[in-house]
């Protein structure tokens, strides 16, 4: 997380200070956006231009959130169905990170105010550093990958390693289930081009500066690790442990009689 909060303030600091990382970002723009309403025909232009324009609307928010409130309602569900004593705690920080994503971005754009790609001056006060699209696409589909992964965590029966031992009842202090290794990294390369083809289609289309995606996918990576650490937090507290059924009792001595008085 470090290495992408100096990004960022590097970052900053070339847009703020016109330097030349910002000089080059906009050669870089000029030679790749293309402006206007998408063409029409059977071209590969066309083909490429409709590509750019719908992985650019899926970082809309009318996009994102619908994924990511199904996911919270289904991580909270499943904690609360299990007794996870802080089952509330990942889903509430996920929605809590994407409400941040416009409290981060919209006083940057303010008080940065870098115009367009397209060199149409600013609208409100507004800017365009860094992407709301690409920040919102960032923090809402991976707080939607975490938020699986957690939930596969708390709804995968226990090892049988990892059942009550029959002398003490107890469970062993033990990790709970995680997502098979495969699934994660499936899920993190899918998470990836995901990101990538929004990024890609605002850059292509002319929507925003690479420097602009650039900046929102390193202030993604602070508001994500608050994500990691909750549902680690809820996963380090483990779930009630059942109380252990009774075992049969040992047959009791009968009491030996004691002797006459004579």
């Amino acid at each position: 997380m470090g290495g992408a909060v100096s990004l960022f303030v590097l970052i900053t600091w070339q847009v703020a200070a016109h330097g030349p990382l910002r000089a080059l970002d906009e050669r870089l723009s000029h030679g790749t956006a293309q402006h206007g309403a998408v063409p029409s025909g059977c071209s590969v232009s066309t083909f490429v231009a409709v590509l750019a324009e719908f992985g650019a609307d899926l970082g809309g928010v009318i996009v994102v959130l619908p994924a990511l409130a199904a996911t919270v309602a289904v991580a909270a569900w499943c904690g609360y169905r299990v007794r996870l004593r802080l089952w509330w705690l990942p889903p509430l920080t996920a929605a809590l990170a994407l409400g941040a994503v416009p409290a981060f971005v919209a006083p940057l754009k303010v008080w940065l105010g870098r115009p367009g790609p397209d060199g149409a001056p600013i609208a409100s006060g507004n800017g365009y550093y860094p992407s709301g699209h690409a920040a919102t696409a960032a923090v809402g589909y991976g707080a939607v990958l975490l938020l699986i992964a957690f939930t596969w965590a708390i709804t995968r029966p226990p090892a049988p390693s990892e059942a009550p031992t029959a002398v003490s009842g107890a469970p062993p202090a033990t990790a709970p289930p995680t997502m098979p290794r495969a699934a994660w990294w499936w899920g993190t390369a899918a998470l990836a081009c995901l990101n990538a083809g929004v990024g890609l289609g605002l850059v292509r289309r002319g929507y925003h500066w690479p420097l602009d995606v650039l900046g929102s996918w390193c202030l993604s990576v602070l508001l994500l690790s608050c994500v990691v650490w909750s549902a680690g937090r809820a996963l380090s507290v483990n779930r009630p442990a059942p109380t252990p059924a009774p075992g049969p009792q040992p047959p009791r001595a009968s009491p030996t009689p004691a002797p006459p008085d004579r």
